[in-house]
């Protein structure tokens, strides 16, 4: 099956089939092998290649700065998938206005040059160096790309911080391959490609000369598309220019056969320049800051479908194709090795539906109709057996019972992860990472992380009886600290915010990845391992706040503390402490000094899990916390207006902090609540204290019993009596039921003298106060609500049940709780056959 070139004129179709005849040069000997990256025919046509031609060398499309780590890609415990990391470090520039200050951080960037079983350039490496050839990477070397190639559309710089040095852009938007795909009625290019080159014969397979001559037409066509402006901008041309001069300089090395292997975008401008290219390329010696790693990499970073720029979709799948046309049949069966793979996904999906218990599995009659389905669409297609677009499509019909778009997504992203895979590679301990990569390993499978296995997995961690349970939670913490990406969590108590702390469980979602290990080689130069790590950040943080001038924050000092337990830095606890302690005598913030305190009892109560057992000193922290809060309390007298809501709720955290300090069974003597009570009364009484501070302090006192309905009638008399200010009043009364909005029903002083306080207002007063009492009142629970327009009815002579307002919302009959239920469990059903199972606990 041959591929003809465009018809867009003569000439230009004669200048194709030239170049093509150009391909396989034996009388310079120089083999070209344009090939699509990740594609198992292109492989399998290039191993058949060199173990025919026998090559002296193989130049492979790929930074030329990577030449270092070829021995290990070909080192026999490297199994793939695996992936060169690449990262530049460049630091910087400071801004014409900059004045002097700490330099900015460097920039980084990262990208990988990914390899799988199928890979072409895996087969040219491995498999060259197996013939005794020479291998060499020919393209520009990584730092070019990184700062001076790529860049976004603006030309501000490279669009993306970690990128993949496979890019095959131009065949997804290439309009005559789009035009081919229509006319043979495929989905898109990927299913033409297989139709194409993938689903090839046996015998075809082998014949690499008319393969890579049909690639080679291929993606000229998709190269017509694209003027010599755009790919000199783009950065194609000069990445070309650099590759042409490579193979000039070899040819002139070696004595044999010189095999070329690149993406067939590139040879139709290769085969016409490499015999005039330029002299032998400058060498290439990567700069002191810059780094490159040969990691494990995955399938579900490979996959094209997941936004990789490069190769082929659904690796998982591929891999079985691959697996199926290199390797022995199994005995006795007659099978085609594209139907072979066909029926084992076909199955395989089946089988993972049931174990993960989908309502909507298929049946053992519906893989046979799939497994029908899959073979007589093939044929129809005039395929040489099932292919993966043949495969999606029976699954589809066989499988979804209901219209495509009603509920299938969560389907179609579980197919969508089968046909990916989650393999994941393995590299040579010889390969050298970065001592902080494998500490991070080591403790990660002591956390029980799969290594071989990117699909993310729930960690169930029960905090307080295990302490095996807790290391692994402050590893988790700690990777999430760095932002690494292992693991992400769900639910549990957050001791940070001091929330949900009566749950005892722990969960955590995790998997590793290849940007894991990315991320971790970029935090390298902070130390050589988790913990080191951590603490260079923590003590960047703690550096922040001074230069941010909150230096002396003993909320910020007590932050850094609960950060500290939680991802494991102990060592690091007795500074913390001790600057806390500083900070806690400096801090002149109420509000940071009475946080402090919640966190602190916060820390006490978790003691066991955080690991705070060994040090008193929180206990001593406890102690001096509330006094200085009630040191610090007169100040909340003369707050603004504007600051006068604030205030109000550093005043109820106070009163909050004194009941949890009292029963925080600390074994020291119990707190004296009388100096905050003592305070309260001065600001109730206090004549220039702020109306809501005034108000909340009279509701407090009321609450903790120090005072009477006398004495707080004496000081309603005061804000609601005769020439009160209605301003004041309304701000009087926010902060009273701030504190206490239940005070407005239980005391019917307060709700007269508020009624006639509303009663004296005209039109413009009201209209004034409106946005203050919709406010006060959304304090009020429902029901309080409805009471309290009974109560004002009644007030104001309304008849007796005329004011029942809440009535109807008790009319519910057992007929309409039952209605309820079935609804609540048909949408519970519709959220686990969609995979939105965790929508439920939002």
């Amino acid at each position: 099956m041959g591929i003809e070139a465009p018809h867009t004129s003569g000439s230009l179709a004669d200048e194709l089939l030239r170049a093509k005849s150009r391909l396989f040069d034996a009388e310079q000997g120089v083999y070209f092998a344009p090939v699509r990256h990740h594609s198992p025919a292109c492989a399998l046509a290039l191993r058949e290649m060199l173990r025919e031609l026998q090559p002296a060398a193989v130049l492979i499309e790929g930074p030329d700065d990577l030449d270092h780590l070829l021995p290990l890609l070909q080192h026999a415990d490297t199994r793939a998938p695996v992936a060169l990391l690449c990262q530049s470090r460049r630091q910087a520039a400071r801004e014409p206005d900059d004045d002097g200050g700490a330099d900015a951080p460097p920039e980084i960037r990262s990208a990988f040059y990914p390899f799988c079983d199928y890979s072409p350039e895996w087969i040219a490496a491995r498999d060259g160096a197996a013939l005794g050839a020479q291998v060499a990477f020919i393209d520009l070397p990584w730092r070019h790309k990184a700062w001076d190639a790529g860049r976004d559309e603006a030309g501000d710089g490279p669009a993306e911080a970690v990128r993949s040095l496979m890019e095959e852009r131009h065949f997804a938007h290439s309009r005559y391959l789009g035009a081919m795909a229509a006319r043979l009625g495929c989905v898109d290019h990927h299913e033409l490609w297989d139709r194409l080159f993938e689903l090839r014969g046996a015998q075809a397979r082998r014949d690499w000369r008319a393969f890579f001559g049909d690639v080679f037409s291929w993606c000229a066509a998709a190269r017509f598309d694209y003027e010599p402006q755009v790919l000199e901008g783009e950065g194609s041309l000069a990445r070309e220019r650099h590759m042409a001069a490579h193979v000039k300089r070899w040819r002139a090395r070696v004595q044999g056969p010189l095999v070329v292997v690149t993406g067939g975008f590139h040879t139709p401008e290769l085969l016409a320049n490499w015999q005039a290219g330029e002299a032998s390329p400058a060498a290439t010696k990567a700069a002191a800051e810059d780094g490159a790693w040969l990691i494990r990499y995955s399938f579900d970073r490979l996959d094209a479908l997941n936004g990789y720029a490069s190769g082929m979709p659904s690796p998982g799948y591929y891999q079985r194709v691959w697996e199926r046309l290199t390797g022995a049949a199994p005995e006795g069966v007659e099978v085609d090795p594209f139907t072979a793979v066909a029926l084992d996904a076909l199955s395989g999906f089946a089988a993972r539906m049931r174990e993960e218990d989908h309502g909507d599995a298929a049946s053992t009659a519906g893989v046979q109709a799939a497994a029908l389905q899959v073979v007589r669409l093939a044929a129809l297609r005039g395929n040489a057996g099932p292919g993966r677009q043949d495969l999606l499509d029976a699954i589809r019909s066989c499988f979804i019972k209901t219209a495509i778009d009603e509920g299938t997504r969560g389907f179609t992203a579980d197919l969508r992860r089968f046909l990916s895979g989650a393999r994941i590679g393995d590299v040579p301990p010889s390969a050298g990472s970065p001592p902080l990569v494998e500490d991070a390993r080591r403790r990660a499978r002591a956390a029980g992380v799969r290594m071989d296995d990117s699909t993310p997995r729930a960690a169930h961690l029960d905090l307080y009886r295990k302490p095996a349970h807790r290391e692994r939670s402050r590893f988790f913490h700690a990777m999430s600290y760095l932002d690494a990406g292992v693991a992400a969590w769900v639910s549990g108590p957050d001791f940070i915010a001091g929330s949900r702390l009566h749950l005892l469980f722990e969960e955590w979602r995790v998997a590793w990845s290849p940007l894991v290990e990315a991320k971790l080689i970029e935090l390298a130069t902070d130390g050589a391992s988790v913990e080191g790590v951590c603490l260079a950040e923590l003590q960047r943080e703690e550096r922040a706040l001074a230069e941010d001038g909150r230096g002396r924050s003993a909320k910020a000092a007590v932050m850094l503390l609960q950060r500290a337990c939680l991802i494991g830095l102990h060592q690091r606890l007795p500074q913390l402490l001790q600057m806390l302690a500083a900070h806690l005598d400096e801090d002149a913030n109420l509000a940071s000094v009475v946080e402090c305190g919640h966190r602190l009892v916060t820390l006490w109560r978790a003691r066991e899990p955080l690991g705070l057992q060994q040090h008193p000193q929180v206990r001593a922290l406890l102690e001096r916390v509330w006094p200085a809060a009630l040191f610090l309390l007169p100040d909340m007298a003369s707050c603004t207006a504007a600051a006068e809501a604030d205030a109000v709720a550093q005043l109820l955290l106070l009163r909050e902090l004194g009941h949890m300090l009292e029963t925080a069974e600390t074994g020291s003597p119990t707190i004296d609540l009388a100096p905050l009570h003592d305070q309260l009364a001065r600001f109730a009484s206090g004549v220039d204290v702020a109306p809501g501070v005034c108000g909340a302090s009279a509701a407090l006192l009321f609450l903790a019993g120090r005072w009477g309905e006398a004495e707080l009638a004496d000081v309603l008399s005061q804000r609601f009596g005769p020439g009160a200010d209605s301003q004041t009043s309304v701000r009087f009364l926010n902060g009273l039921m701030a504190a206490a909005p239940e005070l407005l029903l239980r005391l019917p002083t307060l709700l007269g003298h508020f009624d006639r306080l509303v009663r004296g207002w005209d039109a413009d007063a009201f209209i004034a106060q409106l946005p203050d009492l919709r406010h006060m009142f959304t304090r009020m629970k429902p029901q309080e609500t409805a009471d309290l327009a009974t109560e004002v009815g009644r007030l104001h002579g309304a008849a007796e049940g005329a004011v029942e307002l809440a009535a109807m919302n008790y009319e519910t009959s057992e007929q309409d709780l039952l209605s309820g239920l079935r609804l609540e469990q048909a949408l519970a059903a519709t959220l686990e056959r969609d995979g939105l199972t965790e929508w439920r606990s939002h």
